[in-house]
């Protein structure tokens, strides 16, 4: 492990010595400061009489980064929230949403108090109410609900607000298993590839992206960097320095793209017909690693015989590119070794993601770069978490084992569409670190389902977002200034602390506050609700040898430590049942799929529904946002500013037959729903057929707009995964 040697705090020399190394100034700072142009709180910047003192914070948002931070305090209020230049990933620069950090903090929108409804669900009438009204009339609901419909009645929402192993991932489950309430799947975001891998692999460890500067070649496949994983960049423009190759995979042209020495612009769902026709070329021209093949794998007579079906030809009229692009990405790929291919998660919310997902992991066996230094894959990053899930989510304390609900079927949960919530429906509904409306699949469906008067609704939340228009009871959180916790990376392999920095304002509690009070408030006695953040991180880190220097002394000290894996797989020892890399899998034929890989046609496409395509010809993807996480950040006026109204980004060809030009507004719509918005016609950001808009604007900002209105709720072919990005619509001028 390695740790940030030497750090025992910060002084104010240190900090601006090593913050000038990497470029960044006071002025810098300035643009963090919550000024009243951005906030419309008091202003920060200028002469500071009181003494100065540093706090260490993490970013939780669900983000690979995970960015290390460091706050000025000055007379109790933080003046500015900057990077930590200390930390490799980090490097002492957050990105442009992590840049407006302090505008969250003291924005004048926060909720500091609890609120209940006193006019319809979705009006925004409020009345200001006390914390024991608030516990006494969510307790009563509760204990209603499990004597009438009992506890699994009971559902709890979250996603992205905190990723953080306490608030988290931590005591508000110790509440629900205590109750006895519905399970959620939490499998929005990339549990298809988590699920795939292993069958390839026996796990889904990656590389250390800090790696990436000594490949040869590194593929980004289905993933945009610049705007989801900013940090990284850095590292690989130094291995473009020292010579590497960049190869781009994916249907829209971004950042990244548009520096490549290679972009294939695939047809959208067409990931795994083109990772087999290049494995056709590589195997039929004996251009794979022979001995690492025969050493390392099973199952290559079998991937051999099944690549045989993805000939070039055919290759190019499925993905819509040329012979010659697929023979280039071949040549580029493997006369460049060590190569990387980095696998993100947009073509895995698809109808077929999982198997796209084992169709690409392929490739790195094939080429005997799996264990190398600079070579293999880069997916996501979990073996370095060191708390023990049984401790601190206590799923002993559920009465039986309870039922599940995939999250991405929000909407059919509360609207009782599906078969288990018709026979006994939803009747409260706590969210909390989650705003489903606008960033969960079927916008309107959800809404249909919260309007119902007889769901109470609680959230818990720093902002009166879309979905808390909807609640019965409004609670307010603190923000993570203001608790303690701990956080990991999801592509790097650091663990980081977060202090406390500042006590939560107004009458805000954290998640670990509110679901112990909540807990003793519904009668419960067992001790660890009691337990404090602190307690919790000093007795649930697993007592592994590899996490021994990680104790909550340590991180405190240290603030992040690096658990260090060296090269992964380098024993080429797979936890699989040959212990070999397998292209063939009898396990995976269990959960449905083809033993080795295949290309399927999406749910919603010409070929897999050429009724709904008559119809809806437009493919929509709706990726990522570079000044948004999820529908995090969007009401912050610095964000908004540069964020503009919401588009759509058309091929001009689409355009032209629709008579739409460059500013129209146009018409997006499927059977789910219709939403407005500016038109961005391009001849090269996207094919025709193919349609591109960033996801989670809130839905009172745009009147209504939201593109996950459109979206699908169905379910992928493996864990849960959900389909965002199978997605027919049609657009028409408005």
């Amino acid at each position: 492990m390695t740790d940030a040697k030497g750090s025992k705090g910060f002084s104010r020399r240190s900090f601006l010595k090593g913050s000038t190394a990497l470029g960044l100034s006071m002025g810098l700072f300035g643009l963090t400061a919550c000024t009243d142009k951005n906030s419309g709180s008091k202003s920060v910047i200028g002469v500071q009489t009181g003494e100065k003192t540093f706090t260490t914070h993490t970013c939780p948002r669900n983000c690979y980064d995970t960015c290390s931070l460091i706050g000025e305090k000055v007379d109790g209020r933080i003046v500015r929230i900057v990077g930590d230049p200390k930390n490799p990933i980090t490097a002492g620069t957050p990105c442009v949403k992590g840049q407006t950090h302090i505008n969250v903090l003291y924005h004048p929108d926060r909720i500091l108090h609890p609120l209940k409804r006193v006019g319809k669900k979705g009006e925004g009438k409020w009345e200001k109410i006390t914390w024991d009204e608030a516990y006494a009339t969510i307790v009563q609901k509760l204990k209603e609900a499990i004597d009438q419909y009992g506890s699994e009645s009971i559902m709890p929402y979250n996603f992205s607000g905190t990723i953080g192993f306490v608030h988290q991932h931590g005591v508000p489950w110790r509440f629900f298993n205590k109750i006895g309430a519905t399970n959620i799947t939490r499998t929005v975001c990339n549990t298809g590839g988590k699920a795939a891998l292993p069958y390839t692999y026996g796990d889904f460890s990656s590389i250390d992206p800090e790696t990436f500067a000594k490949t040869k070649c590194y593929v980004t496949w289905g993933t945009n960097e610049s705007y989801t994983n900013v940090h990284s960049v850095k590292f690989i423009q130094q291995a473009r320095d020292n010579g590497a190759k960049l190869i781009v995979v994916n249907p829209h042209r971004h950042p990244l793209a548009s520096q490549a020495d290679l972009f294939i612009q695939l047809k959208p769902g067409t990931d795994a017909a083109f990772a087999l026709g290049v494995q056709h070329i590589i195997i039929n021209e004996n251009l794979y690693d022979k001995d690492f093949v025969e050493n390392y794998t099973m199952g290559f007579e079998e991937l051999k015989k099944q690549v045989q079906n993805y000939p070039p030809s055919k290759v190019a009229q499925l993905c819509e590119v040329t012979e010659e692009e697929i023979r280039e990405f071949v040549k580029m790929y493997t006369q460049a070794k060590p190569s990387i291919i980095r696998m993100g998660f947009g073509f895995e919310r698809r109808t077929h993601g999982g198997g796209m997902v084992r169709a690409i992991s392929f490739l790195p066996a094939l080429m005997g770069v799996v264990g190398v230094e600079g070579g293999g894959f880069s997916y996501v990053n979990y073996n370095h978490y060191p708390f023990d899930n049984s401790y601190t989510k206590r799923p002993d304390l559920a009465p039986r084992k309870m039922r599940t609900i995939n999250m991405n079927e929000l909407g059919k949960a509360i609207a009782g569409e599906l078969p288990t919530t018709k026979e006994n429906p939803v009747k409260v509904l706590i969210c909390f670190g989650g705003n489903p409306i606008p960033s969960a699949p079927n916008v309107n469906l959800i809404k249909k389902g919260l309007a119902r008067e007889d769901l109470f609704t609680v959230v818990h939340e720093v902002f009166m977002t879309d979905t808390a228009d909807y609640a019965d009871i409004i609670l307010p959180a603190a923000h993570f200034i203001e608790f303690e916790d701990v956080i990991a990376d999801y592509l790097g392999w650091y663990v980081r602390y977060s202090e406390q920095g500042l006590e939560p304002m107004g009458e805000s509690k954290s998640n670990v506050q509110l679901f112990n009070e909540l807990a003793k408030q519904m009668g419960f006695t067992d001790e660890c609700f009691n337990e404090t953040s602190t307690d919790i991180i000093k007795k649930g880190i697993l007592n592994k040898p590899i996490f021994k220097d990680i104790t909550y002394e340590n991180l405190r000290r240290n603030h992040w430590i690096k658990v260090d894996f060296g090269n992964v797989f380098s024993d080429h020892k797979f936890n699989t049942p040959s212990g070999k890399i397998e292209f063939y899998s009898e396990n995976i034929t269990k959960a449905g799929l083809h033993p080795v890989a295949e290309y399927l046609p999406e749910e919603e496409s010409q070929d897999g529904s050429p009724d709904l395509f008559a119809k809806y010809t437009i493919n929509l993807l709706t990726p990522a946002s570079p000044q948004l996480l999820s529908s995090q950040w969007h009401n912050v006026p610095y964000i908004q500013e540069n964020l503009g109204e919401p588009f759509v980004t058309i091929n001009a060809k689409d355009a032209e037959d629709r008579g739409i030009k460059d500013g129209d507004y146009c018409l997006i719509q499927n059977d789910r729903g219709q939403v407005k918005l500016k038109a961005k016609v391009s001849n090269s950001a996207v094919k025709a057929g193919v349609a591109v808009s960033f996801k989670s604007y809130w839905n009172k900002y745009t009147d209504g707009n939201t593109i996950n209105s459109l979206a699908p709720d169905a379910i992928g072919d493996l864990d849960g995964i959900s389909t965002y990005n199978t997605n027919l619509v049609q657009i028409t001028k408005a």
